[in-house]
């Protein structure tokens, strides 16, 4: 198999090998949609000036865009032949351990070899190759390029994402310890977080170091005077004053007389800065080596012995001599012009400055590791739901953090209840959001962020919860809904990705093992109305809606829907998704369209459950639908031999929707129905002389909803009804709504 890419370096030849690289690239260029040569899959390569690199033969040009070699979750096979015959050691030079014991050196045959898969980690990588000659001496070589994702384009996608992560959460796209790397930009007027000054600091180390030790070995002083008291016999220069003090003290020959002479002293305001600055970066440098060790047990221990060579440096340049002599630094009194002009001073000057600095992650000098793109993309999609949320719901409302991630050494987003997200208008809770739910285990049970619900058999944390607060049936129903963020593509079916089946699968399995508590009678029904995949998946919106991934939601609430960075247009079918939930579809509906929820308190699915009636305009009751009164009494006509109400199962129907004018807007809950007589009927003053017999079929009507989001009349499709009828029977809500045309 020949090498993909090959490095000659006058030390060694460096050979990298993938057995499945053309399924990769030719699934990248799928994904995204693009040609074999595009700039998209393109990876800047650099290497040692001594040294020159091919891909399948052709000779590069360091600096200049190439065909990316190196791609995510793929499988890589380094060989490195030595030529020299004096090599005692050789290793890969990096932090993590797992990568370090994947390579091995053969000194027999002076080969270094092993595999590397960079996971979901893409950004900037080093491969650097340390070896040891047998003379003791240590040589450092390494080859740098890009990683690249297969998903999304890597040059403008990741930056959007980023860029929108540090927008709303600052540091949380950062992390510590990963395979690659990206470039950043020191920003003078931002904070300066603890991994931001270890990245910083490690970039400087070895010049700041090198600096103290030249204005250790050399350092700026300045002539004091020091005062001595001498006998007359001692003094080598009189001045004046003195032969004064002599004549006066002639008779004395003890006497001691005051003399100065000038001495060079380092005690200066610049070497009082130097040595706060080292004092204080010992120190730091101490404490964060300390909690890096114990937060991350992957480290190699050539890592570790590196570090702490670092920290025995900085204390031997604490506890030099020089600084015994030299005072506490109180800060400037005056610009000084050696720390800005003067060897080794204004290094320091210059470092301490960077280390004061904030970040901007924008392209730069500087290194800084960032979360792995799965995790970048599943807070992304966070933070864009709650967005487009936040667009719908409108500029009024308020919206309400539960808490700010903390400020530690690697910022993360806490989960459940510490990321939550309320949009409230006039101190009333419209939508909440929340990333991570943890599930809290119980005696019995294992309970979720989701009030009054639980999971019986094992933890449930999806990636997103959102819950729609509803008012039209009656105060506070929240109506939930599950989102999982997939960076994944299972297929490509007519020139549309698809999301895995395993993560739809698992929104099944959640909806199904997340339950409502009945407060009251503690029986459990369905907390869950739908599930949701998030994934980068790419096509045209019309070809999307044909994919049974999508159609689905309509038909069981589960589904996806692709949601890429840079592609607006892929975020409409989500937008439009959430409007309908939000502002288009009324309660009923929603939840007529729900197995066993836990607010469908009759069935809705039973013939002839929905009662429409047209409502006219000589009943006293026809200003009461007309203004949408909360409680109706309304009552049809006297129940006669042989009439249509005679036999009429009354009590069969649950919703009645009023036609007004040949227009409907709003449906009622049937509190109750019964036969009265007609001056027994509440809301109608009773007359005299009525028959006996007048009896009527009553029902008191409650809780208006509104049945579309239009919220106002809207002409039905057959405009002319027979009034005769007196009512039409409909299966469901969903049936009168087709019959609404604008």
């Amino acid at each position: 198999m020949e090498a993909l890419l090959t490095l000659n370096h006058p030390d060694y030849k460096l050979m990298v090998y993938c057995p499945s690289y053309d399924k990769i690239f030719k699934k990248a260029q799928t994904c995204m949609r693009v040609k074999q040569n595009d700039e998209t899959l393109y990876s800047i390569y650099t290497w040692d000036k001594n040294a020159f690199t091919q891909i399948n033969g052709e000779q590069l040009i360091e600096g200049k865009r190439h065909p990316s070699i190196f791609f995510e979750n793929t499988d890589y096979q380094f060989w490195i032949n030595f030529k020299r015959i004096d090599i005692e050691d050789a290793w890969i030079n990096t932090p993590l351990r797992n990568i370090q014991d994947n390579f091995m050196f053969n000194q027999e045959n002076q080969i270094l070899f092993g595999h590397l898969n960079y996971g979901n980690d893409i950004g900037r990588a080093e491969f650097n190759i340390d070896y040891k000659l047998k003379n003791g001496e240590i040589r450092h070589s390494k080859l740098g390029y890009d990683v690249l994702s297969i998903k999304l384009d890597y040059h403008k996608d990741l930056k959007k994402i980023v860029d929108d992560i540090e927008k709303e959460y600052r540091m949380l796209s950062i992390d510590f310890l990963r395979k690659t790397y990206h470039t950043f930009d020191i920003d003078v007027v931002g904070e300066t977080p603890d991994i931001i000054w270890w990245n910083l600091f490690k970039d400087i180390q070895t010049n700041f170091i090198q600096a103290v030790k030249t204005i250790v070995d050399c350092p700026r002083n300045r002539l004091v005077q020091k005062e001595t008291y001498l006998r007359a016999d001692k003094l080598k220069r009189l001045t004046p004053q003195l032969e004064i003090q002599l004549t006066e003290h002639r008779k004395n020959p003890a006497h001691l007389y005051r003399t100065e002479h000038p001495i060079a002293c380092v005690d200066t305001m610049e070497n009082r800065f130097l040595k706060y600055c080292i004092i204080f970066i010992a120190e730091k440098f101490s404490d964060l080596k300390c909690r890096i060790i114990n937060s991350y047990k992957q480290l190699t221990e050539k890592y570790i012995i590196n570090l702490n060579q670092q920290q025995e440096e900085l204390q031997r340049l604490v506890h030099h001599p020089f600084f015994r002599t030299v005072g506490e630094f109180r800060g400037f009194t005056q610009e000084s012009l050696i720390l800005k002009q003067a060897t080794g001073y204004s290094e320091i000057y210059h470092d301490w400055i960077i280390l004061s600095c904030g970040y901007d992650l924008k392209e730069g000098a500087n290194s800084l590791e960032l979360k792995d793109i799965a995790k970048l993309y599943e807070i992304w999609c966070f933070i864009e739901l709650k967005n487009i949320i936040k667009e719908l719901l409108g500029n009024e409302v308020e919206t309400n953090y539960s808490k700010r991630p903390e400020k530690k050494f690697i910022t993360q987003l806490g989960k459940g209840k510490l990321s939550k997200v309320i949009f409230s208008k006039h101190n009333i809770e419209l939508a909440k959001i929340c990333y991570n739910p943890k599930s809290y285990v119980g005696e019995e049970q294992l309970s979720t962020i989701i009030p009054c619900t639980t999971s019986y058999t094992v933890s449930q944390q999806p990636d997103i919860i959102l819950q729609l607060t509803r008012r039209d049936i009656k105060q506070g129903i929240k109506l939930t809904y599950l989102f999982d963020a997939k960076y994944r593509i299972g297929d490509t079916q007519d020139n549309v990705d698809t999301p895995p089946d395993d993560a739809i699968n698992q929104m099944h399995r959640y909806r199904d093992a997340i339950y409502y508590i009945d407060q009251d009678t503690k029986q459990l029904k369905k907390e869950v109305i739908g599930g949701y995949i998030l994934f980068p998946g790419n096509g045209e919106d019309s070809a999307v809606e044909e994919m049974n991934f999508y159609k689905s939601i309509g038909k069981v609430n589960i589904g996806a829907f692709p949601l890429r960075p840079q592609d607006n247009e892929s975020k409409e079918l989500l937008r439009g998704f959430l409007k309908r939930l939000i502002w288009e579809c009324p309660t009923y509906q929603i939840l007529e369209q729900t197995f066993t929820h836990k607010e469908t308190m009759l069935t809705f699915n039973q013939p002839g459950s929905v009662l429409l009636v047209p409502i006219a305009k000589s009943r006293s009751y026809f200003k009461d639908f007309n203004e949408r009164s909360k409680v109706i009494h309304y009552y049809f006509g006297k129940i006669k031999m042989g009439g249509v109400y005679e036999h009429l199962n009354f009590q069969k129907y649950d919703y009645f929707i009023p036609v007004i004018e040949g227009k409907i807007r709003d449906v009622y809950r049937i509190e109750y129905a019964s036969v009265r007589h007609r001056n027994d009927i509440p809301g109608i003053e009773p007359k005299e002389n009525v028959d006996l017999s007048d009896f009527r079929i009553y029902m008191k009507l409650t809780s208006p909803s509104y049945l579309t989001g239009a919220k106002r009349l809207i002409p039905i499709r057959h405009s002319r009804i027979d009034y005769k009828c007196f009512f039409k029977e409909y299966n469901s809500i969903t049936e009168v709504i087709n019959l609404i045309t604008e």
